[in-house]
């Protein structure tokens, strides 16, 4: 929450229309007018597409103010604060509010795992702490300052997910959070959107600049189960805590049940203290996450066993191993996104549910020269893991082709989601588990969502 003086003395803007309340107060910042909520400045960012465009559709959608470079159509009573980079303008905002708010922050970032930590650090800190989280995956130079525009006296610690595009671009992040805790999830052999970086070696440096950027006496989490980020040790000041399934972790977990659908249980040791662990989301895949949110709730001063009560409060991040029901069918909605390691864990999660199973995989993108060997090696996992394969785009022919010839007799290829929506309506049947995945921009979350609607009569 920020006064219109505040931005104005951070942004260096001024009023060219409108004239604000005096005690007026905006809750938060948004770049996108489709999902503006009342009461927020909307800043028109020039990216894809030019955000004044979308000015007047923002104040439609509830927005106070909008920051722009020059004047604009908008209602005759709209606050508009002309800067010379609105982009700027957020990012200097946000670093006031921040000065003003010195609270704790934990870092998380890697190539798989990140919103689910953050949503499961965010719920073991919750057993004590009022918490200010990214929302959704906003991990990057816009996502980052604006979570920190609704950030209010009453938060006392922040957990912001932070991403990698270009080399430098996490520790400038990093001024802005002052992360004393640091968590990597994982650096797997093909990451995701590694047509965008030159090699791994770049990736793994990249993600070093969080625990680079933590003080001395702050903490590394590190995953002890994935050997670049284990390896990335040496290149913090801060103390260095592995954790996973690994023997040397010092925060580890044995005795782990993933079974099918069921909720991930396991015991977490740490620092001569062991406690029970339930996760209310399926997949062996969690256990990293669930661990490096103890390990920070711990850092942070919450009793291992209190922050382990909390993760079985755990909300599912939506399109994110989200079960869902339909009718006659279960869901697993992993829609979100899509990378080798991520269909992999999904697709062990399917292969443990009982009953007939679909797998509904899309491209899996930006893999640059490894897209054709992942796509193979996930056809062949889906042979293993289903009963039928569904491939949708150019790339999951590969995936498909891979699967009938590993030995699925019912593997089919749709050009697009709604061909594999004709497909998927001929061939499924009553008590199906149906598992739904791909990259971002097939937009499979409608899929799986036409999947659960109820039925019209």
């Amino acid at each position: 929450m920020f006064t219109l003086d505040q931005l104005l003395a951070a942004s260096g803007g001024r009023v060219i229309q409108g004239t604000p309340r005096a005690d007026e107060k905006f809750v938060g910042g948004a770049f996108d007018s489709r999902i503006v909520q009342p009461g927020e400045v909307f800043f028109a960012l020039r990216d894809q597409r030019d955000g004044h465009a979308f000015v007047a559709d923002a104040f439609a959608h509830g927005a106070r103010a909008a920051v722009v470079e020059h004047a604009v159509d908008a209602p005759d009573d709209a606050v508009l604060v002309e800067v010379s980079q609105p982009l700027y303008a957020l990012r200097r905002l946000a670093d006031v509010l921040r000065d003003a708010n010195p609270i704790p922050a934990v870092g998380i970032t890697g190539n798989v795992g990140k919103t689910t930590t953050k949503e499961a650090t965010a719920a073991a800190l919750g057993a004590r702490y009022r918490v200010l989280r990214t929302a959704a995956s906003f991990n990057n130079e816009i996502g980052v300052p604006l979570t920190f525009l609704r950030l209010e006296s009453t938060h006392e610690v922040a957990v912001i997910e932070l991403g990698f595009y270009v080399p430098g671009e996490i520790a400038d992040l990093c001024r802005l959070v002052r992360p004393r805790v640091g968590i990597i999830t994982e650096i797997p052999a093909i990451p995701v959107h590694f047509a965008r970086t030159p090699n791994l070696d770049a990736i793994a440096a990249g993600k070093a600049e969080l625990i680079a950027s933590l003080p001395d006496d702050g903490i590394a989490l590190l995953n002890a189960d994935s050997p670049r980020v284990r390896a990335l040790a040496s290149r913090t000041r801060a103390r260095v805590v592995l954790f996973g399934e690994s023997g040397d972790a010092q925060l580890r977990a044995t005795d782990v049940r993933a079974e099918g659908l069921a909720p991930l249980r396991f015991v977490a040791h740490y620092e001569g203290e062991h406690v029970p662990v339930v996760v209310p989301i399926p997949g062996r895949q969690l256990v990293p996450a669930a661990l490096a949110a103890l390990g920070a709730a711990h850092a942070l001063g919450v009793p291992l066993a209190e922050a382990a009560v909390a993760l079985g409060t755990l909300e599912q991040p939506v399109h994110r191993m989200e079960v869902r029901r339909g009718p006659g069918v279960t869901v697993i909605d992993d829609s979100y996104n899509a990378s080798p390691a991520a269909a992999g864990a999904a697709l062990a999660v399917l292969r443990d549910v009982k009953g007939r199973r679909i797998a509904v995989l899309g491209d899996m993108l930006e893999l640059g020269s490894f897209s054709a060997d992942a796509h193979d090696a996930l056809g062949r996992d889906a042979a293993r893991s289903t009963d039928i394969l569904i491939g949708i785009g150019e790339l999951a022919r590969t995936s498909v082709d891979a699967a009938r010839a590993a030995g699925l007799a019912e593997a089919y290829w749709a050009s697009e989601p709604g061909e594999a929506l004709v497909v998927l309506r001929r061939v499924q049947q009553p008590g199906d588990t149906i598992l739904v995945k791909g990259s971002h921009s097939l937009a499979l979350d409608r899929l799986a969502d036409t999947l659960v609607r109820p039925v019209a009569d």
